[in-house]
């Protein structure tokens, strides 16, 4: 049997400057919109706007380093919703209902 190296940028997701690309690209987007509507109001503005939309795509990076999934292990926590039934006697607890376990679901508040 042969081993085959896969290369590391087909294994990771695809990145814009180390964040995940569609935050990368929502965060620019919304950055040039808030420059393009307080331009008229002085430089201190778009300049406080431009910092703190490096500042969010710093957090991003950092997220990315720490871990390159945690975007798509959000989303998949995203898709089970909270289910509260203050009758624990109805019968409705399926487990189709309920997050998985180490989603907050069956830890102790």
């Amino acid at each position: 049997m042969r081993e085959h190296h896969v290369s590391v940028g087909l294994s990771k997701p695809r990145l814009i400057g180390g964040a995940v690309r569609g935050f990368a690209i929502a965060n620019g987007t919304v950055v040039a919109l808030l420059v393009y509507i307080t331009f008229r109001s002085g430089w201190k503005i778009p300049a406080a706007v431009i910092v703190s939309g490096m500042a969010i795509h710093a957090l991003l990076r950092w997220l990315t380093d720490r871990d390159p999934w945690w975007n798509q292990i959000l989303n998949v926590y995203n898709h089970y919703g909270d289910l509260y039934e203050s009758r624990p006697w109805h019968g409705k607890l399926h487990a189709l209902f309920r997050r998985p376990y180490g989603f907050d679901s069956d830890l102790p508040c």
